[in-house]
């Protein structure tokens, strides 16, 4: 069992983590399984040498942490159309 400190101290880290992490929602990503069902390998950086963004924020993207940009959804139908 932990005590009252060690209980507080994981409270005000848990509180820490959220603040740090924002309030982020994870939406479904129909964009990201298109994408990736498109480049099976390395799909996050394929996206970012097509959009002109960080392979971080591709990879955002693919996951549905973030909303797909203008840009990339553009470079999908583009890779469709092909």
């Amino acid at each position: 069992m932990r005590t009252v400190y060690e209980r507080e101290i994981a409270n005000a880290s848990e509180i820490n983590r959220t603040l740090v992490q924002g309030t982020a929602r994870l939406c479904s990503s129909n964009f990201g399984a298109a994408w990736k069902g498109i480049f099976k390998h390395k799909a996050a950086e394929k996206l970012a040498a097509a959009v002109g963004c960080s392979v971080r924020a591709a990879a955002y993207e693919l996951s549905g942490e973030r909303e797909p940009s203008a840009k990339s959804i553009a470079a999908l139908v583009n890779e469709c159309t092909k």
